[in-house]
């Protein structure tokens, strides 16, 4: 699941000078605008820590001392234990890791291809899906269940997950409740475990609210996962335009201060825990009022991104993958690849909704799971580069076949092709006779097939039977608490 970013340099679009501007900005929008902690807990954390407080307004100020300390007690790097250990997904360097979809609350069925709210056995589906696809780091749970009683979502999406995937979890952390939950859940699966952990076995995602605010009932599940010593991605969800200045540097400095703001609030419950640096921002489309997953821009701001983490040597985190198209066509093809590549040739750590993602972010189609993880060997093979060394600049090789012969029939060729070339499990080279003779197969028809296969014959590594039993407890309380 670790997959080497570029050998030599990052895709960069900044000067030293430039990313030095950015961060006096945010650090000027920090120490004179200010943040609004609405949130009681963070305010009172904030005062102590000794930022410049006004009890009336709820705005809190941050010199730079401040920010500086913090962002020297953050570590530039962990690893995110999985059950299976062989799975865990190390978050440092030039590693590049690759998540699924962010739960919203429809899908594309398997089977008619139409649109239609998301059920409980789709969070299993897709989870179990993931846990068989290679180029997928951990096992979040893809689409918000429509069919469980309100308020459970949390747990049965946690649930999802565990028993049916062995990879790295995602928690949930929207309010102190959720998030204990789900707190619990991982504590329970580590104890069960007789793997000595090698780093945090859960982490979870949050957005901040844009622009310039703590969201009570995010900042409550924060802090749970903080004490608790589990790391959170602090993302930033900007819409350019909106809920954020309309040039991508005004939003990147906005998108910086408020990311920087919430690293305060961590280290000071925790120092020393564990972050990663996100980003979810786009432009807000002036024709439709909609976050463009699919712009160009986000694939700008996810580079950007990308350079910032390692600015402030933090890992990083982008979103990338997610098709603005409503059909798997060419608009969601040219969608997808140009952000996943640019991301990952930018060197973000955990590029998240890398698989499955479409309509702006409201569906997960089965079919594309399957296409967009088919690219993803594309998009890792660019990342491999070319390997440079005796072997592979294959001077006795020429030299044996010589002018007018042909390596086919060599040693080197039948060795090394598996390695150098990439091979699609999906996309059709033949030429076009044999494509007709073959039935004219279309692509997202052999990714519904891969599908119908996983879905039929791959086991998941099952949960301890301790576990079972915890999750069986917690399910009670959690359905008793929300009647």
């Amino acid at each position: 699941m670790k997959w080497n970013s570029l050998k030599s340099g990052y895709l960069e679009f900044f000067t030293k000078d430039e990313m030095d501007a950015i961060h006096r900005t945010s650090l000027k929008i920090l120490k004179e605008i200010g943040l609004k902690a609405t949130n009681e807990q963070a305010f009172e954390i904030f005062a102590e820590a000794g930022a410049e407080v006004d009890p009336s307004s709820k705005i809190v100020k941050f010199s730079e001392s401040l920010i500086e300390e913090s962002l020297a007690s953050t570590p530039s790097g962990f690893t995110w234990q999985a059950r299976n250990p062989e799975k865990n997904v190390i978050l440092r360097d030039t590693l590049v890791h690759f998540s699924p979809a962010a739960c919203p609350p429809y899908v594309r069925d398997l089977e008619t291809n139409e649109q239609r709210p998301a059920t409980y056995k789709d969070c299993c589906n897709m989870v179990k899906i993931n846990d068989a696809l290679e180029r997928i780091s951990d096992c979040f749970c893809p689409v918000f269940p429509t069919d469980i009683p309100n308020g459970s979502e949390h747990f049965y999406m946690m649930r999802a997950m565990v028993e049916n995937s062995d990879k790295a979890i995602r928690g949930r952390l929207t309010g102190t409740e959720v998030a204990l939950d789900s707190v619990r859940i991982a504590k329970k699966i580590t104890e069960a475990s007789n793997v000595t952990p090698e780093g945090p076995n859960m982490i979870a995602l949050t957005d901040t609210i844009s622009p310039l605010r703590t969201d009570d009932e995010i900042v409550d599940g924060i802090i749970e996962y903080i004490k608790e010593g589990f790391p959170v991605i602090l993302s930033a969800e900007m819409m350019a335009g909106a809920t954020g200045p309309v040039s991508l540097a005004g939003t990147l400095a906005l998108q910086n201060a408020e990311i920087l703001s919430h690293i305060v609030l961590c280290q000071k419950i925790n120092p020393g825990v564990p972050l990663v640096y996100g980003t979810t921002s786009s432009i807000m489309d002036m024709k439709t009022s909609m976050l463009r997953y699919g712009a160009p821009e986000m694939a700008l701001l996810n580079a950007a991104t990308a350079q910032l983490g390692r600015y402030y040597s933090i890992p990083s985190r982008g979103a990338a993958g997610c098709a603005d198209a409503k059909e798997l066509d060419m608009q969601a093809g040219y969608e997808v690849a140009i952000n996943v590549l640019m991301s990952a040739l930018a060197g973000i750590n955990y590029i998240t909704q890398s698989v499955g993602g479409m309509d702006m972010g409201l569906s997960v189609s089965y079919r594309k799971i399957m296409i967009d993880h088919d690219m993803l060997g594309s998009i890792i093979r660019c990342l491999q580069g070319i390997k440079i060394d005796e072997e592979a600049l294959a001077y006795e090789v020429i030299k044996n076949v010589g002018p007018g012969g042909t390596f086919l029939a060599q040693k080197h060729t039948f060795d090394n092709f598996r390695k150098e070339h990439y091979y699609s499990e999906l996309a059709d080279t033949s030429v076009y006779s044999k494509w007709d003779e073959k039935g004219r197969a279309r692509l997202e028809d052999k990714a519904a097939d891969k599908i119908r296969d996983i879905l039929e014959n791959h086991s998941p590594n099952p949960l301890p039977e301790s576990v079972v039993k915890e999750l069986d407890t917690i399910e009670q309380e959690v359905l008793d608490r929300i009647k």
